[in-house]
Parts: structure tokens; sequence; C-alpha cells
């Protein structure tokens, strides 16, 4: 069956021979099959690829508030044979491009690989990563996702090999090694750089799950050996990755016996050990590894066989993507997770396939296609954890695993990277395994050392995301060093530290953008004094374990030195700023006195002016003005105050009666004129008392206009409010910066 429509190019005329006269075919249908190649490469979509015609203005289901600017459709990825442009298998790969949200201070672009082999990458569009997810029974409504990748990236989901999800070829075009995987995408990119050119310059990174453990490695070495595509390839994301079988296969059997899937000492321990002791006999025989060993396939079947048990008459397994659960025998996970029921009839409908400008593919979505599996067999392919080393070299690698997978453990993961020798060692040597927190909680472990990176993830299964949206966000924020100093966005407002980093939040809302409630506070001081201090122990921070750093978002080193610096820097102006404007105010207040021929102050019962309005706000007041209060901001509350009119306005007086609670100020004035807060000018009692009785009068030339000319009392519009929305230093409701 034709995956797509068959295009042909029109072949190059054939030249009549010289000594033969030139006669018309006789047969008309040539001129039929002449006029249809014509017609055909004139409507060839591919000649006429362009950013416009990939945009996605909103999805089927999409909610009315949410915007998302989206592209997505077909590029062809047919890479040239000898030196010759393909023109018959007509592979055609699908992506789906999501744009970011935030620029945090460069631009990244990240592509997202599905494993299987033979699966969607919607299974990271639709569950994981991508900015919506299915409403459960929802009849194809979508919602917004918590975590999406996509706030501070520009992320690409690539439906590959071709045949895989929305991409396609022509029948018996399937690729069958890993090489041809990375030929693929090197000619996908090339042409998506045409459509998208200002992409060749932005950072890029590749991450997936998986299979993808394979594909990753294979495409980053195409990338960096071709002269093709200028990708800026900055590192690599494999989370719960099928990368060595070696280590991997005998690996099954440890993590059930810890994960309390077999029983140590059982029945069902005996026959597992028998199935690993065979793959290891087989292993040894081989001269030459391969990716996949039928015989070592065995240990797995033998681990899920015997958890097998009848429930209401069903027979129940575990699931093997996350041991927490349990699926009907035989899928043991093949149905997980529960949105695929939704995915399913939503990819597949045409008004959906068209809005991603996926028509090209005939039939029903697939999460996996069996055949393309099938015949991705890799017969020359080695292992992909033989290209680590090199690639090591490089560029940054992070390797991450769920706690709760079994079909890609990390047990196998851990025992993978011990024996992997890369930059000059073995295994992570002296480096320390750090915990790290999210959000309040151990998120799970983390530990760098010489461009590789290893973080397991507590509470996640096979595909990490879709558990722990908020971690694995974390996680990539800080492996790509966005720096949240100048970011906006949920992310910001999420506090994370990894070993003895202090833990900060920007903002004082949850990661959907909610309120947080009244003395609800991500890091408690409890937590930060339990903390040792920076750098008291050895190793003290996993982001500098002896390779290059990852941690953008905190380290204890870097970036908090700077976050500390910025605030200090900012208190010291903002505390200049004030000592000069009052020094200023007592110097003119001082000159105004004495021009007024030795005036002094008394204090005036219920007088008007400076006004104490809560903890911060202030307010002045002016004859016949109202004495203004300023406001504050904390937490969503707002508190605001304004001084009456009428009183006495000749000078400075307590606003609204003197009931409010005295400022900073008054005392300092009451220590100048001896008298508590609130005062007003007068020559002689007599002339107080006459002013003390005029209500709105702004009075003669003298002091009071001096000081109006200087400061603009009273001639303000009453009904202005002014706004003292920057909360105080070191107040209660001071902002902390997440990194």
């Amino acid at each position: 069956m034709v995956a797509g429509p068959l295009r042909t190019r029109l072949e190059a005329p054939t030249r009549p021979h010289p000594r033969r006269r030139a006669t018309p075919p006789s047969d008309p249908s040539h001129l039929l099959e002449h006029a249809r190649k014509v017609a055909t490469r004139q409507n060839n979509p591919d000649d006429d690829m362009s950013a416009a015609n990939f945009f996605i203005p909103s999805l089927p289901g999409q909610p009315d508030d949410v915007q998302v600017t989206m592209y997505g459709g077909h590029i062809p990825s047919a890479p040239p044979k000898l030196g010759v442009k393909d023109t018959h298998s007509d592979a055609h790969l699908f992506f789906f491009m999501v744009r970011n949200k935030h620029i945090a201070d460069t631009e990244r672009t990240l592509l997202w690989f599905n494993g299987g082999p033979g699966c969607s990458s919607f299974d990271g569009g639709l569950m994981e990563v991508g900015p919506f997810r299915l409403v459960p029974n929802g009849d194809g409504k979508l919602v917004e996702a918590e975590g999406a990748w996509n706030e501070y990236a520009n992320v690409i989901f690539i439906d590959q090999p071709v045949g895989t999800g929305y991409a396609y070829m022509a029948t018996g075009s399937y690729v069958h090694e890993l090489k041809e995987v990375g030929a693929h995408m090197i000619e996908f990119l090339a042409n998506f750089y045409k459509v998208f050119p200002e992409f060749v310059n932005h950072d890029t990174y590749l991450a997936g799950e998986s299979y993808a453990g394979q594909y990753i490695p294979y495409i980053a070495d195409a990338i960096l050996s071709s002269k093709r595509v200028p990708t800026n390839l900055k590192g690599l994301l494999i989370g719960n990755g099928w990368i060595d079988p070696a280590n991997q296969y005998p690996a099954y059997l440890d993590f059930a016996l810890q994960s309390g899937i077999v029983k140590k000492g059982s029945a069902a321990e005996t026959a597992v050990r028998k199935a690993v002791d065979e793959c290891e006999q087989h292993l040894k025989r081989q001269k030459v590894e391969r990716i996949h060993e039928g015989v070592c396939e065995r240990i797995l079947g033998a681990i899920t066989d015997s958890t097998i048990q009848n429930v209401n008459g069903q027979s129940m397994c575990v699931n093997n993507y996350d041991v927490r659960l349990t699926d009907t025998h035989p899928a043991c996970g093949m149905n997980w997770p529960p949105d695929l029921v939704d995915m399913h009839p939503y990819l597949s409908r045409q008004d959906v396939k068209s809005a991603f400008h996926a028509t090209r593919k005939s039939g029903p979505w697939l999460e996996c296609d069996g055949q393309v599996g099938a015949q991705f067999y890799t017969p020359r392919s080695r292992p992909a954890v033989r290209l680590l080393p090199g690639l090591l070299e490089q560029v940054p690698v992070l390797m991450f695993a769920g706690a709760e997978d079994l079909i890609c453990n990390h047990v196998g993961i851990e025992r993978m990277i011990d024996n992997l020798e890369w930059n000059g060692e073995t295994g992570f040597g002296n480096a320390t395994q750090e915990e790290w927190h999210v959000d309040g909680r151990q998120a799970g472990t983390w530990t760098t050392a010489r461009n590789l990176t290893y973080v397991k993830i507590n509470d996640a299964s096979h595909m990490v995301p879709y558990d722990q949206p908020v971690a694995a966000h974390d996680m990539l924020l800080r492996f790509v060093g966005v720096s949240l100093l100048s970011a906006a966005g949920p992310a910001a407002q999420v506090p994370s530290r990894i070993g003895n980093e202090i833990p900060a939040v920007l903002g004082s809302t949850h990661p959907n953008g909610t309120a947080l409630s009244d003395g609800e506070t991500y890091a408690s001081g409890s937590e930060l004094d339990a903390l040792p201090a920076a750098g008291a122990e050895d190793g003290s921070s996993s982001s500098s374990g002896g390779g290059k750093s990852t941690g953008g978002l905190l380290s204890g080193s870097s970036d908090a030195a700077l976050e500390g610096l910025v605030n200090a820097s900012s208190a010291l102006v903002l505390v200049a700023l004030m000592g000069a404007a009052f020094a200023l105010f007592l110097c003119v207040r001082r000159r105004v006195r004495n021009g007024a021929g030795g005036s002094r102050l008394a204090r005036v019962a219920g007088g008007d002016g400076w006004a104490a309005i809560g903890s911060s706000a202030l307010g002045m007041g002016g004859g016949g003005g109202g004495a203004r209060a300023g406001k504050h901001e904390r937490v969503g509350s707002r508190a605001s105050a304004r001084g009456e009119r009428g009183g006495v306005r000749d000078g400075v007086g307590v606003g609204e009666g003197g009931d409010e609670d005295p400022h900073e100020l008054d005392e300092l004035m009451s220590r100048r004129g001896g008298g508590a807060p609130g005062y007003r000018d007068e020559t002689t009692e007599e002339e107080g008392d006459v002013d003390g009785r005029r209500t709105g009068s702004r009075g003669a030339l003298g002091r009071r206009d001096e000081e109006e000319k200087v400061f603009g009392l009273g001639d303000d519009d009453d009904d202005d409010d002014v706004d003292l929305d920057e909360p105080r230093l070191g107040g209660a409701g001071a902002p902390r910066r997440h990194h």
C-alpha cells in the first residue's frame, strides 16, 4: 500500500538518433502519460514550501484564550543516492513546531523524538512536553499543559523514521539502519532551514526517550559530521533511553528485585535468573554487538509472566513502563497511558489532519506502526553507546531516568555509565550525587562529570514529563542554561535547588499562575536554616562535578553570587537615592524656615499632611488639597488610603486626624522641632491661631508658597493615585529570584 501519493519527476527527453527520422508516437497513451507527469510536477507541494503554508492558526478543540504560535507539515527527507537526488522513495518526515513564549537570553530550539522504533512523536507533543493535553473523554477538547517545554525554547516534534505517525513514503521504502535515520534527518534539516533560515543560528538540542537513545546519538553524529546543515548543536537529552543492550539487558533482574516485582529467593527469581544467564552467554559468543538480541528479550518476558494474576476473570500483569501499575495480559503496558484512548480518534480526524497539514498521509493515525518497527531491524548498526565518548568530547549530554520504569530502567542506565569511559576517565569517579529539590520536595538526584549529567527522577515512569512535568521542565532549564534572572513565565516562580544551593522563587504564584494563599511559601525558613552554607562541604555543587557546568538556574558559586550582587547593588542605590532625597528635603525646609523670619515648628492637633498609611504608603497634603497616601501591594492584596479635604493645610500635619501610626519621617521631624509627628509653621501664636482657623486657603507668599513651588503641594489632582507597587527592600513581601 502506498503511504502517500507517488510523485515522480519528468525525465529528460531522449535525443533522436541522427540518422533516423523522428516520427510522432502512434500510441496516444504516451501523450497522456506525459501530461500526467507534467501536471504532477506542477502540483507538487514540495515546490512551494514556505512558512506561511506551514502556519497553523489553531487546532480543533483549542481553548479560545490560549495563543500558541504553531507550524506543521511534511518536509522531504530522502537523502541522495550515490550523489543523485532520490525521486522514487517519496520519503517525507512530518514536523509539528511550537514557538517559544519567552526568550530568556538567547534563542533555543529543541528537536523531540519518541522511540519504538516506529512510535509517533505526538506521544511527546500531546502527553509530555507539548503545549496541550487532551481532556479525557472530552470529544477532542484541548487544555493548556503545565510544564510545557516551549516556554523558553522552540520545540519541534518529528515523526520519523518514514512511515511513523504522519510521516510517509512510497511502498517498500522503509528505513533499516540507524545511519539511514541520520541521513534522513540531514536532508530534513537542509530543507527545513530553507523555509526557516533564522533557525540556523539557534542553540539547538536533540531530545527524546526510549529508543531515541539510539536515534539521538546517530543523528547528532550525522549533524556534527555534515557540511550541509550548519546546525549549532549544543547538547543532547535522553530519557529512559535504550542505549547499551549489553549492560541494560541483565539489569532487568536487578531492577525487578529492587522494586519488589520479583521476590528474592522465589521461583520467579530462579526462572528470570536462568534467562539472564542464557543472555550473558549469548552476548559472549557474539562477535558483533547488536541492538536487539532475541535471546535476551526473554528476560523481560520472564519477569512479566511471573506477575500474571487473575483479577475478576481477567489476566493482569505488571506495566512494563510504570511498575506501580498493572495492565491486561499480554499488553503489560501497551494500553498505557490512558490518554491514548482520546489521541487515536483525535489525530485520525480529517479536520485535525487538515489543521496539521498532514492530509498527505492516508489512513488513521497510529501511535506505533508495527511495520515500521519490523522493518527497522538494524542488522549492521552498532549500539549508540559506542558513539557517546566521541560525542561527549564535543557536546554535553543529559541522561535522565524515571525511577519506576522497567523496560529502560535506571539500574541499566547507571550500569552503562559506570562502565563507560569518556574524556579520560571511567564512570563518574569522585563526582558527588546530590539531592535535587523542586517546588519544595525532593524531585530526585543529580550527578555531573566531564560533560555528562545523569538525573534520576522520583515517582516517574518511562515517560518522565508525563508524571513530573514541573520537575522535568526545571531539569531542561538547568541543562540548557536558561538564566531566569531576566526571564518571565511560571517557571521563574518555581523554587529549585541542587545540593546546598539556596532555593529561591520569583513572584508569588503557583506554576499555573494562581496566587499563593496567605501564609503559603515555597521555601520555609526552617528549610533554609537546615541548609549548610554553600561550599561548606567538599564537592558542594553537582554543577561543578569536574566538568562543564550545566546549571543555568541556581549555581552556588555563579548565578547565586550574581543574584546577590544584583540585589545588594539595587538596595544600595535605592538607599542612596532615599538619603539624597531626604537630605534635599531638610535643606529646603531649613532655607524656607530661615527665609520666613525665624519660624518654628509646633504641633497641630488633627492636622493633615504627611500620613503613614499601613506600613509603607505616604501622603503629602497641601492647603486646600487632600493628603494622599500611596499603595503597597503584596500577594495580590492592595492597601491604599488618602487624606481627606479640609482641616488645617498650612504646613505638614498628621493625616486623618493623627489616628494612623507615625511615620519614620515624623520621628525625624520631631527630633528637630521637639514635638510629636505633625507640625505647622507659625511665626507667632496669634498668627498660628488664625492660620489654624483657615480651611482651604492657600495663604500669602512666604515659606508655604516656597514649599509648594519646590514640591508642587496642593496643585495635583486629588483623584490621582500614587502607585507604590514595588515592595520594600527586606520586607516580608520582597520577591526572591529563582535561577
